[in-house]
């Protein structure tokens, strides 16, 4: 059989499948007859290049697996025995070029079972192809060995842990969100993505390859079983629908197909509604209870690799046990006992950073209470006062909310907000549903909260951490879209309903009137900034005199600023940023007089500083161009008394091109010194520093890093010496020059010492953290960590940034106890890629192991 016999022969078998699909709707059956099919064509298509036998060729992906989507990659391993012939390679060349001819895209490796096993150590994939492998033709006995080793070398707990970091970056490139307006149904949150990730981890742990299989072994409940196997019905039969719709690869629901697939789906419409809106509303409701299960399975094989059973934590408060950094339940049926402490499981993790994650226990609980949370529920007046509880609490707002409207919780409470969830918005500018631009408007305004941050939006920072009952503004944030959806204008109907919902939880009338006044005019500012003359000073002073006062012109400010970021990644630009500002100004200075100085907190503690000292004019100016080159995050996160110091002991080397080292003892603390370094920006400066202060014997307890416009660094460190030394101070001295000189040498990094863990981490371990994320801008990333502190730590993640070639731009390391939670911000091109991403983070987590 010649090969456009045999292409013309597969396209003919696709077409009836695809007829029969259509007639039929039965998605399993045409996945594995399009798998079939395939087969038979490579199989001809070997047979005609006539491949030695002593190969193996092997579907992976999910041709391995039998579900061959229409337009699906044919994903294959041409497996080679050793002492491979040069032929036998020339020969998979050609079927390789063969494969092309079928249409479809053809995924393909080449390699022994050695390299297999290489590639599985940088690459989790070549694994993952292991678990869903399947022998086509060829050398069975090489295949059976390949299997066997791969499965033999196949670590349970390295796997799900780099599956898990996977599916995190994986879901930060679409932003955790499962409700954008063109959802990726493969790749994003509560895709099919998320479903593969649990199959290959439970096959991994031996639990099963079918959710009928995993149900047998006791790892989920039977209505979980009966979810998942529809769920996934679901989007098999919506993606096949796309693939065939559009004639290509296509996993993305752009708006241009949604209304002929809900046709074609058979999906009629409401009142009010289009068929391609109730067709996104299922898909939305799916998506929620896909990502639902996979926390719930996630956590539950998580528990049963550590085999630590709930029932040991340590009771933390009614109804609730903490074990580590888990929150659990007594028993599974606390909630149906007291329906109250739903909210209470949110408002504790809160109150309680160090317990971060949730037991399955505690998962399934939240899935199953929905019947609990009804009308009485929601009025009960207990739920009310916990939920502004948790709007009021200091940090892990958003986190609360965000996780409130995952688990349904949110809705249930504010039956108003559980009318945006998942609504459509159809327009230019909006990229998710309403409820989720509402939560990611409210997670921007809380970032301004942190000073790591402040780098992004300097002001917004300012202002935000000067504010007084900030929770207010996050409650106008989470209302200000909530009339929309309704009919008329969604601003003035958003304000009514917030007005109710104030009255309903007893909130006091002055900050009723904030809030309604938000939510009414929360366009307002946006729309004068960009479609008025702001250089018009009537024009401010109409705005002025509708804003009133300068606490609701900052808040309308920040909520604007959040609302525009939230409404998709291209909205926000530098333009719209310098508008918005040049607006807040001119309005400030109306109604204060004389407004509000651009750098008020740099500018007033500059000026605090130099009243400090007794510096001349020159020295004055000397200093104040130093200081030119820092941004707010310097000053606001130093004293003026700090800033003060730095600036007696800089002075005289501003004009060196050598290191500078200086310390002091810190006041109240014994054993503890600030050490403040002045250098010029270099690779591997941050990696050098540690090391050497680790290799003093010196343990970091807060860093604070700086670099400057001008490629100078300013590094301050509190460190802490165990005290067993009482020539410290002298050899100390000694230190800072021989420190100095080592960074203006170019020697190789020492090795990192490996301290032991101390009793109490043994006791009480701290799960490793690593987070990365872009910030607004997307061109630097947050890395933000959690372990358990020890000596050598941050120089063994310091080597990692080297590894990597990470370049750090500015560090706040804070050790809390046993506990170190640590923020860098970083910047590399590499780390647009997600696979790079996924591999950064992998090799922080493997550094933040105990030793």
């Amino acid at each position: 059989m010649e090969i456009n016999e045999i292409v013309k022969k597969f396209k003919d078998q696709r077409e009836v499948l695809a007829k029969k699909f259509l007639a039929d709707v039965d998605a399993d059956a045409y996945l594995s007859a399009h798998a079939k099919a395939a087969d038979k064509a490579v199989l001809a298509i070997l047979k005609l290049n006539q491949l030695s036998e002593d190969v193996a060729v092997v579907a992976v992906g999910g041709y391995g697996r039998e579900q061959q989507f229409p337009y699906s990659d044919l994903d294959l391993l041409f497996l080679l025995p050793d002492g491979v012939r040069d032929k036998d390679l020339k020969t998979i060349s050609d079927v390789i070029g063969n494969l092309w001819s079928l249409g479809l895209t053809v995924g393909y490796s080449v390699r022994s079972i050695e390299e297999c096993l290489e590639q599985a150590e940088v690459d989790i994939t070549a694994q993952t192809a292991m678990l869903e492998s399947r022998l086509i033709a060829g050398n069975e006995e090489l295949f059976k060995t390949y299997s066997e080793t791969m499965e033999k070398n196949l670590n349970l707990k390295k796997f799900y842990r780099a599956k898990f970091i996977e599916q995190q970056q994986r879901h930060l490139k679409y932003h955790e969100s499962s409700y954008a307006l063109e959802p990726n149904i493969k790749e994003a949150p509560g895709g099919l993505r998320d479903l593969n990730i649990l199959i290959w981890v439970l096959r991994a742990a031996h639990l099963g390859n079918t959710w009928q299989e995993v149900f047998e072994k006791g790892l989920i409940t039977r209505r979980e079983c009966e979810l998942l196997e529809s769920v996934t019905k679901s989007l098999y039969r919506l993606r096949i629908h796309m693939h065939l719709l559009t004639n290509r690869h296509e996993d993305r629901l752009i708006f241009e197909i949604q209304e002929p697939l809900a046709k074609a789906l058979g999906i009629v419409g409401t009142v009010g509604r289009r068929p391609s809106e109730v067709m996104m509303q299922h898909f939305y409701v799916n998506a929620k209870t896909i990502g639902q299960l996979n926390s719930i399975i996630l956590q539950a094989i998580k528990e049963r690799y550590s085999k630590e059973p709930e029932q040991t934590g340590e009771p933390i408060c009614s109804g609730f046990v903490r074990q580590g950094d888990v929150l659990g339940l007594e028993s599974p049926d606390v909630f149906v006992k007291n329906p109250e402490r739903i909210l209470e499981a949110f408002l504790i993790q809160e109150r309680h950073p160090d317990i971060p994650m949730k037991s399955s226990r505690l998962y399934r609980a939240l899935f199953e209470a929905h019947s609990l949370m009804n009308k009485e529920w929601a009025e009960n007046p207990v739920n009310r006062q916990t939920f502004l509880k948790i709007i009021q609490g200091r940090r892990g707002v958003w986190h609360a909310l965000e996780e409130m409207n995952r688990w349904g919780v949110l809705g249930k409470l504010l039956p108003s907000f559980n009318r945006i969830v998942g609504q459509m918005q159809h327009d230019l500018f909006h990229a998710y549903t309403v409820d989720q631009h509402t939560l990611l408007a409210i997670r921007y305004l809380r970032n301004f909260t942190h000073s790591e941050n402040a780098h992004e939006l300097p002001l917004c920072t300012e202002l935000m951490m000067a504010m007084k009952g900030s929770w207010r503004l996050v409650l106008a944030l989470l209302y200000h879209d909530i009339g929309k959806g309704r009919g008329g204008d969604h601003s003035k109907i958003g304000a009514e309903i917030v007005r109710q919902m104030c009255r309903d939880f007893e909130i006091a009338d002055e900050d009723a009137d904030y809030i309604e006044f938000l939510v009414r005019e929360h366009l307002t500012m946006s729309m004068v900034a960009q479609k008025q003359d702001i250089s018009d000073p009537e024009v401010i002073e109409n705005f002025a005199k509708k804003v009133g006062t300068m606490e609701r012109l900052v808040s309308l400010y920040l909520l604007t600023v959040c609302d525009i970021r939230a409404t998709g990644p291209k909205i926000w630009n530098a333009w719209k940023a310098q508008l918005l500002e040049d607006l807040f100004y001119s309005t400030a200075r109306f109604l204060k007089g004389k407004g509000i100085d651009r750098d008020l907190l740099v500018s007033r503690r500059r000026k605090d500083a130099l009243r400090l000292t007794r510096f001349t004019p020159e020295q004055r100016d000397r200093i104040n161009k130093f200081w030119d080159n820092f941004d707010v995050a310097y000053f606001m996160k130093h004293s003026v008394r700090n800033i003060v110091w730095h600036a007696k002991v800089l002075l005289p080397h501003l004009d060196s091109p050598k290191s500078f080292v200086a310390s002091r003892p810190l006041r109240g603390m014994e054993h503890a010194h600030e050490i403040l370094i002045l250098t010029q920006d270099r690779p591997e400066l941050f990696a050098r520093i540690v090391s050497n202060l680790q290799q003093y014997g010196l343990s970091i307890a807060e860093a604070r890093i700086h670099t400057g416009h001008d490629g100078r660094v300013v590094d301050s460190f509190i460190v802490v010496d165990d005290g067993s030394d009482p020539d410290f101070e002298q050899e100390f001295a000694r230190f800072q020059e021989i420190l100095a000189e080592k960074l203006d040498l170019a020697e190789k990094l020492p090795p990192p010492l490996r301290g032991r863990p101390s009793r109490q981490s043994k006791l009480f371990p701290i799960s490793p953290q690593a987070s990365l994320r872009p910030d607004a801008s997307g061109r630097q990333y947050m890395l933000s960590i959690v372990t358990t502190d020890r000596l050598g730590l941050l120089a063994s993640i310091a080597r990692v940034f080297v590894q990597y070639g990470i370049n750090l731009v500015t560090a706040r390391i804070t050790t809390l106890g046993e506990r170190a939670e640590d923020v860098f911000l970083i910047e590399s091109f590499k780390l647009r890629d997600p696979v790079f991403c996924a591999e950064f983070e992998k090799a922080v987590l493997e550094a933040l192991e105990l030793y």
